[in-house]
């Protein structure tokens, strides 16, 4: 546990270093996860991917240690895995394309952005491949279809390597490339699934740039601006519905149960353990003035699909403070108390003190009060007319943010 402390320190200060330098990825990198893991975790590097409701840095206590001791690549290797979130890189889904070329173009996307000095001497440059005279500032696809095309072929170099050799040579050491190995659970979800993992993205990548002052966000190099402001220019568009199930979904804790009906496979013997898995939601309802009937019907008809899947539901109903308590039992109130003015802070802090699996407060958003730091998962949905993603107030939020428009 002592390790684990000194390595996340270890790592703040890295992104503490990123955000006096560029602060666009300090706040992605902020806006994670962090898990350190062992030695017997499929990730033995530093690499994003996908955790509870959100994406995970994984930083596996090995590596940090040993092959990441020196303090410029670690700001180098941590800014390498923002940008592949910066460009989408883990939600790419092609059927058919080869795994392992794949991943070497995606990393000569990224690494054109990062100084050479701030990575490890393996890492995969254009200059990796001098056979291909490859272009800078180019499409994942087109440096892959570039690659695709060297393979087999016995063109030399002026070093008299073929590009075929090269890519032998990268397959045999990895070069850093297994650190893409986390983005297979990702790859093999449905298309619905990495739909809502893309509009979470979204909302990261957004909440990042409110965060970046002007002089810090016009630093950032020309192409990676531009990328970004396609994504900032085109309103999100999500299926807030499906999105709503796949977080309550994930908000799950396991419960044990005697039975009698089933044997203990381990030991042959009776009771059995049958596992129960529940889930506890902690739901507030915003009953200030700003939200109308309309709203609550739509609130209340989430509650209702929330229940009926299995979630034990409380209630809360809250304006400035919390005005009413009770467990959902599958019928709406004839009414809700409050109708004044608006402060999140009490269900927060409710949600700190009794750990339910997740909170989501259904509202408009409009609120000035500072909120606390929560310790759980958190989904705000946002009523059609409420909060908008241009609002500075909605990075103030903590957790996922998704409009109901």
């Amino acid at each position: 546990m002592l390790e684990q402390q000194r390595i996340l320190d270890e790592l703040s200060k890295t992104g503490i270093e990123l955000l006096l330098r560029e602060p666009f990825y300090a706040h992605l990198f902020g806006s994670l996860n962090k898990e350190v893991t062992g030695p017997d975790h499929e990730v033995q590097t530093l690499a994003v991917g996908l955790g509870k409701n959100t994406f995970t840095l994984y930083v596996n206590a090995q590596f940090w240690d040993k092959d990441l001791t020196r303090p410029e690549h670690r700001y180098g290797v941590l800014k390498h895995e923002m940008l592949h979130l910066v460009f989408r890189h883990l939600l790419i889904q092609e059927p058919g394309v080869d795994s392992f070329l794949l991943n070497v173009a995606l990393d000569l996307v990224v690494n054109q952005f990062i100084d050479r000095q701030q990575l490890p001497d393996d890492s995969i440059f254009l200059e990796s491949f001098p056979e291909l005279a490859l272009n800078k500032d180019q499409t994942w696809y087109y440096y892959y279809k570039a690659l695709e095309n060297t393979r087999g072929k016995g063109g030399e170099d002026s070093k008299g390597k073929t590009g075929s050799e090269s890519l032998e040579q990268l397959q045999s050491n990895k070069h850093g490339l297994e650190r893409h190995e986390p983005w297979r659970e990702i790859r093999a979800q449905s298309n619905m699934e990495n739909a809502v993992l893309d509009t979470h993205l979204d909302s990261l990548l957004r909440t990042a740039h409110q965060r970046t002052n002007a002089a810090a966000w016009g630093q950032l190099p020309s192409s990676v601006r531009e990328h970004l402001s396609r994504l900032f220019l085109t309103p999100p568009k999500v299926n807030w519905r499906l999105a709503l199930r796949r977080f309550t979904q994930s908000a799950r804790s396991t419960q044990l149960k005697n039975t009698l009906r089933r044997p203990s496979k381990r030991y042959g013997t009776n009771p059995g353990i049958r596992i129960n898995r529940r889930q506890k939601i902690l739901v507030a309802v915003d009953t200030s003035g700003s939200v109308g009937a309309r709203e609550f019907d739509v609130f209340f008809k989430e509650i209702h699909h929330i229940w009926k899947a299995g979630a034990e539901v409380d209630v809360v109903e809250c304006d400035t403070i919390i005005q009413r308590r009770y467990a959902y039992k599958g019928q709406k109130p004839d009414f809700v108390q409050g109708r004044g003015g608006t402060d999140f802070t009490q269900p927060l802090e409710l949600a700190n003190k009794e750990r339910p699996d997740a909170l989501i407060y259904l509202t408009d958003g409009f609120a000035g009060s500072v909120l606390p730091k929560v310790h759980i998962p958190v989904l705000w949905l946002l009523s059609p007319d409420g909060l908008q993603p241009t609002n500075p107030n909605w990075a103030t939020l903590p957790g996922r943010k998704i409009g109901m428009g």
